[in-house]
């Protein structure tokens, strides 16, 4: 996935973490971890976090990589919106997103109340990269199941409008209200630097959360540990 000098560091983090076939195989067989692949708003940590009340502290980009989702493509349920995915009937469409792991029963729990409705947990296949231990730079695909929310009802699909290419472009929420809200909510007290976005050709314009409450109150961060 492409991203830009002005995105989040804790974003940029994520997209360029690779896992080594050795920590992926840890990752997966931690008992009730079962990783989930994601393609909007949750890509980004900082949101992730909120949503999951994990402290902003908590290194949950270390658990995180690019996965690629085949026979599935992104749509825009309304216009502005967070994107969903609905099977396709080309095997070669793809959703670009990123597979995170290691989270925890309460965490899945809070993703799924989060996107749960119009949508549905199913089990998908992504492939991830990973770097091949002791083979210095080099990179092997590897398929990976995972939970990933789609729209629940195939046949109802009148209401979806084909976003253009495999990636939710992610620029119009990054500088809107929400976004901001939520990374100075993470931030607040804690001295946290690197999740506001810093795009000086772009101004802030208000934005909204489809399908959640606008007006959110700010929360309390407790520091934990993030073990792998």
């Amino acid at each position: 996935m492409d991203y830009k000098p002005w995105y989040p560091s804790d974003y940029t983090q994520a997209l360029n973490n690779i896992l080594t076939e050795d920590q992926t195989t840890t990752l997966l067989t931690q008992p009730g971890t079962s990783p989930r692949f994601v393609y909007d708003t949750l890509m980004l940590p900082t949101v992730l976090k909120y949503f999951t009340d994990m402290p902003q502290t908590t290194p949950i980009t270390c658990n995180m990589t690019q996965a690629t989702l085949f026979g599935y493509q992104l749509y825009r349920f309304s216009n502005p919106g967070t994107p969903v995915i609905a099977p396709s009937p080309d095997p070669q469409a793809a959703v670009e997103g990123l597979l995170i792991f290691g989270l925890n029963e309460q965490q899945r729990n809070a993703i799924y109340e989060l996107e749960a409705g119009l949508m549905k947990l199913v089990s998908v296949q992504v492939d991830i990269q990973q770097r091949v231990t002791d083979e210095g730079g080099l990179c092997s695909v590897r398929a990976v199941e995972a939970g990933a929310f789609c729209w629940a009802d195939e046949r109802a699909m009148e209401g979806l409008v084909p976003i253009g290419g495999v990636a939710w472009p992610l620029d119009d929420f990054l500088v809107g209200s929400f976004y901001e809200h939520i990374a100075r909510s993470q931030c607040k007290g804690m001295g946290v630097e690197g999740v506001l976005p810093r795009s000086p050709s772009v101004k802030r314009r208000p934005r909204s959360y489809t399908g959640q409450v606008e007006t959110l109150e700010c929360i309390e961060e407790d520091h934990g540990e993030w073990f792998l």
